[in-house]
């Protein structure tokens, strides 16, 4: 089994150790003994590089497995998801989200499965877009508030 770790975190100011923890044990369980990881620590909302490095050597070949440790973690929008997990599947791959629960491959992917990933998957987005809600209003109660937001401007001299 040729294995791909990846492990995702939202901020700059956050690492994936935590992640890595629950990675190593899996690898444990599996008696993985070589696996290689992939951190995603700095990326934008539109660039992952870490996960493209995944998902080519997926395609070339160099990893049969992608482990994560939640299905949110590796993508950001159900059509994301689900477009990248049957992409793997299909192509005769696994994945594995382990707090999830969920384990793809295509000798058992079945309607049950597509159905618990799709729900999932949804319930991701919908706290993503709650908590973009959330963002969107407390800035708004800044503005109105008078506060200055964005970035300190630069002082060219």
């Amino acid at each position: 089994m040729k294995v791909a770790l990846y492990a995702r975190v939202s901020r700059d100011d956050l690492h994936c150790e935590n992640q890595k923890l629950v990675l190593d044990e899996w690898c444990k369980r599996e008696s993985v003994a070589n696996a290689t990881y992939f951190f995603e620590e700095v990326s934008s909302r539109k660039t992952r590089p870490e996960k493209e490095k995944v998902l080519q050597g997926f395609r070339k070949g160099d990893f049969d497995t992608i482990v994560c440790v939640k299905l949110d973690r590796f993508a950001r929008s159900l059509q994301e998801l689900i477009m990248d997990i049957e992409g793997i599947v299909n192509s005769g791959g696994r994945f594995v989200a382990i707090s999830n629960g969920m384990d793809f491959q295509k000798k058992s992917y079945n309607a049950s499965q597509q159905l618990m990933l799709n729900i999932f998957g949804a319930f991701a987005q919908f706290e993503r877009e709650m908590i973009r809600e959330r963002t969107l209003d407390g800035l708004a109660r800044a503005k109105a508030q008078g506060k200055k937001l964005g970035r300190p401007r630069k002082v060219i001299v």
